[in-house]
Formats: structure tokens, C-alpha cells, sequence
């Protein structure tokens, strides 16, 4: 197991093609390829491939604890090579969800929000009190009677509320995070084989890593606004247009509006003005790159996790920054 760090994380040397200066790409977006262990930035030029830069991937310092849709642990291992040059600020992420940018940078100074308080009260829970989490988890068991008795129970006490928000999340259908109108879980029993409903090793590493930030409830715009020139803002809304394989796009559209879309891209918009690194990762769709106009927009691929077999194929999603990613511009919309 890697020992913790006290300090940011080093930002990553240039890659070597860049010789230092950061060099144009061609009139559309350069594509961002993770596979085989590597980030690739991949442009097209007289219509052939063509890698211009290619750099390992990091392990994570630590590993989400909660299965979030749309959530980005299939990105988590370039967080790194994705900050801004020399970034030592404040690291901002106000969509949580699973977390997994936060926990594989591990960075020394963060604020975590999302509007979900369940959520909050199980990662500040965790993180006041790793090991009555794991205590209470230990107890639990994947029956389909013992899911449903715990899915309408109500905690009584904070770490109560985190076992519960674990355990279900590692036993229910896709692990999918759903509530009814009531505001009450209602994602049925999952048909999983062996599923791991405590994992201390997990739990504690988060916890550590959870000890360094700052968990709070609020919309991102009351949050974000607080944020400081130098400071970087990770911005991961819910999806709602443009995302084939997210099945939650009717669900999310509930929750977080196109209106709420507009509002999130000013608020990144007035961050860049005020000096704050912004990188946005959202559906990969002409209607949501456009409310991003003057960022650079990357088209990052990865393999599609629905489909069997042959059916699987690539997904595109849009990747818009306030700096050129490794040094090497992208087309700006």
C-alpha cells in the first residue's frame, strides 16, 4: 500500500514533444485516448492518426468507495496529467458523486460538495469515524430480504447512515443511486455474485484522504464562488443530453435542467475571469460544447461499458479546459 502524501501532488513534467512551448493543433479537437495504461493526446491531420503525445497513467493514492453513475474512475488515473501547470491552490469538486478525481490526486487542500446531504453525511461520517463504518458494514449481509429491511430503514446515527448508503450501493441493480419523489432510495436488489459489501483497507484510505478536505452541502455556484485565482475547479455535472450510453439522462434531467446547464457554464466562464483553472467534463454534444465558448474543447474516447462482445464499442465525451492540456492547445469553440 502507498503511504499517504503530505503535500500537492508534482505536476508532471512536459511531455518531450513539446520542447517546453505549447504547440497548436489542428482546426478541430484533439482527441484524449486512455488505453494500454497511457493518456494520448491523438490528432487527425490529411486524414491519418497521428499520436503527438503520449504519457503514463498514475496509480491512484486512493479509490472511490461509492459506484456513482457517470461517474469517473475510468479518468481517475490521468487526473494528474489533466491539473494545470504548476497548480499548488486549493483543488474545488462540487458534483462528488463517487469522488474518484479527488481520491486519486489526493491533493493537500480541497472542497468537496454535492446537493445529495445523504451523500455528504456518509463521506463526513467516514471520515470522523472510519472504523464504527466499518464495524456497522461488517454486520451486514447480501440477502435479498436483509436489502430490502435495510433499504427502508432510517440510521440513527451518522456512521449508521454511511453503512447504509455503502451497503446498498454495493448491492443494489448497478449499483445506481435513485430516489422517488419522497426523496427515499429506490434502486431494487442487484443479481451479483459475491459482492464486496466491506472493504477496510478502501474505507480507511478514503477516510485519510477525506481528512484533508472540507465536505460540505450546496450548489455548486454558492460553492465554487468562494474559489481563489490559482485555485482549480473540476466541474462533473450530471449528463443530460448527447450521452448514448447513460441511462440516467430522463433522471438527470430531473435533478440538474438544461437551465442549470447555462448556469454552470457562466459560472466557469466567470471562475477563468477571475484567475481559477477550470476543466469541465460533460456529454460530448455540439448544444453542451457551445455553452463553453472561448475554453478548449477535447474529445476524450473510451471503451463503451454497454454491449456484449462485438456491440461494444467507443464513447466520445467532451473534455473543455481553461488551459491547454499537457502544453498542446485544442480547438476552441
Amino acid at each position: 500500500m502507498r503511504k499517504d502524501r503530505a503535500s500537492a501532488p508534482a505536476r508532471p513534467s512536459q511531455c518531450s514533444e513539446t520542447r517546453r512551448t505549447p504547440r497548436s493543433g489542428p482546426s478541430g479537437p484533439l482527441t484524449v485516448e486512455i488505453v494500454d495504461g497511457k493518456l494520448c493526446l491523438v490528432t487527425i491531420m490529411a486524414r491519418k492518426r497521428k499520436t503527438i503525445c503520449s504519457r503514463e497513467l498514475s496509480e491512484p493514492i486512493a479509490r472511490p468507495v461509492l459506484k456513482w453513475a457517470g461517474g469517473k474512475q475510468w479518468l481517475a488515473p490521468a487526473a494528474r496529467l489533466l491539473m494545470p501547470p504548476d497548480f499548488d491552490g486549493r483543488y474545488w469538486e462540487p458534483f462528488l458523486g463517487g469522488g474518484a478525481f479527488f481520491f486519486a490526486l489526493s491533493p493537500k487542500r480541497a472542497t468537496l460538495s454535492d446537493k445529495n446531504e445523504e451523500l455528504i453525511q456518509a463521506y463526513r461520517a467516514l471520515r470522523d469515524d472510519p472504523e464504527a463504518v466499518v464495524t456497522l458494514l461488517r454486520r451486514h449481509r447480501y440477502k435479498y430480504g436483509f436489502y430490502y429491511r435495510t433499504r427502508r430503514r432510517v440510521p440513527r446515527s451518522p456512521q449508521g447512515v454511511a453503512a447504509r448508503m455503502i451497503y446498498l450501493n454495493r448491492t443494489c441493480w448497478n449499483g445506481l443511486y435513485r430516489v422517488n419523489r419522497q426523496g427515499q432510495f429506490n434502486t431494487p436488489f442487484g443479481r451479483l455474485v459475491n459482492p464486496t459489501i466491506c472493504d477496510s483497507d478502501r474505507l480507511d484510505a478514503a477516510a485519510r484522504k477525506l481528512r484533508t478536505a472540507q465536505v460540505r452541502v450546496g450548489d455548486f455556484a454558492e460553492i465554487v464562488g468562494k474559489a481563489e485565482p490559482g485555485d482549480w475547479v473540476y466541474l462533473d455535472p450530471p449528463y443530460i443530453t448527447g450521452h448514448r450510453n447513460n441511462g440516467f439522462l430522463k433522471y438527470n434531467a430531473q435533478l440538474f435542467t438544461w437551465a442549470d446547464q447555462k448556469r454552470l457554464a457562466q459560472c466557469a466562464k466567470g471562475l477563468v475571469e477571475k484567475g481559477v483553472h477550470v476543466i469541465v467534463t460533460n456529454a460530448d454534444h455540439g448544444r453542451v460544447v457551445s455553452l463553453y465558448a472561448g475554453f478548449r474543447y477535447y474529445r476524450v474516447t473510451r471503451a463503451s461499458l454497454v454491449g456484449v462482445g462485438s456491440s461494444r464499442g467507443t464513447v466520445t465525451e467532451a473534455l473543455l479546459s481553461s488551459y491547454p492540456i499537457l502544453g498542446y492547445e485544442s480547438a476552441k469553440d
